[in-house]
């Protein structure tokens, strides 16, 4: 297999009235459809170590049939709600990238922008789904544009998110996702240094071995991905290759 494909949702449920962006959501039948899909098609749902074993390997290595990763931004309850009772039932690996510093509260970061107002996990129901199977991951402390910030200011949020999830999960977190997909080499460069095994875009496209994986591409799935659609973008559609800096 030449490519591995990274998922990311946001919300499992229907837009309430009003929504800015109702393409961030997902409904719970098309997410259960397209979940059974994936199983049906003889794709292989790895976990985001997955994802980085194929990344960093020789041409000549095996890897599972048709790897694809799931991953959820933000760490909406409808997460809890929708998304892991059907993810539970099939056996899938998945990956909650968190607001750290937001976690039992509310989308604060955008939610004048998107005129909603959307809960997130808390902790008691991070740990239950943590011991229950699911990877939580950085999504930083507060979700700010990292190109915005600098010296301690970009060093809190990439360090001391991942700092304060292992506290309070009690587990490692190895992984990191961009904020809007927002990112420099001075942002990269200390997503590496903090100890992260690789970081998350939102740059379209499959994941080839050699990337660079702090700059991994993703395929995003919104309310206005049909069937067919769906069914492209994981069987045609590759994208970019996010190369090794030289």
């Amino acid at each position: 297999m030449d490519r591995a494909i990274v998922l990311t949702y946001h919300n499992i449920g229907r837009p309430p009235k009003g929504a800015r962006l109702p393409g961030l959501y997902v409904s719970p039948g098309a997410f259960h459809l397209q979940m059974r899909y994936l199983k049906a098609a003889g794709f292989t749902v790895v976990s985001l170590d997955g994802i980085v074993d194929f990344v960093n390997s020789q041409s000549h290595v095996n890897h599972p049939r048709r790897p694809v990763a799931l991953t959820f931004d933000d760490g909406f309850q409808d997460f809890n709600d929708n998304a892991w009772p059907v993810l539970k039932a099939l056996g899938f690996p998945v990956t909650v990238f968190v607001v750290t510093g937001r976690v039992g509260g509310e989308n604060l970061w955008d939610c004048e922008y998107l005129n909603v107002r959307k809960k997130l996990l808390d902790w008691d129901a991070i740990s239950r789904l943590k011991d229950e199977g699911v990877s939580f991951a950085s999504h930083t402390m507060t979700h700010p544009s990292l190109t915005s910030l600098a010296g301690e200011a970009l060093r809190g949020e990439i360090f001391g998110s991942k700092a304060a999830l292992e506290e309070k999960s009690g587990m490692g977190v190895d992984y990191f996702c961009y904020p809007y997909g927002d990112y420099n080499e001075e942002s990269a460069e200390m997503v590496k240094a903090a100890g992260y095994k690789a970081a998350f875009t939102t740059r379209k496209g499959c994941v080839f071995k050699g990337d660079n994986p702090y700059e991994l591409n993703r395929i995003s799935i919104k309310s206005t991905t049909g069937p067919l659609a769906f069914a492209y973008k994981l069987h045609l559609y590759k994208g970019t290759s996010a190369r090794r800096p030289k």
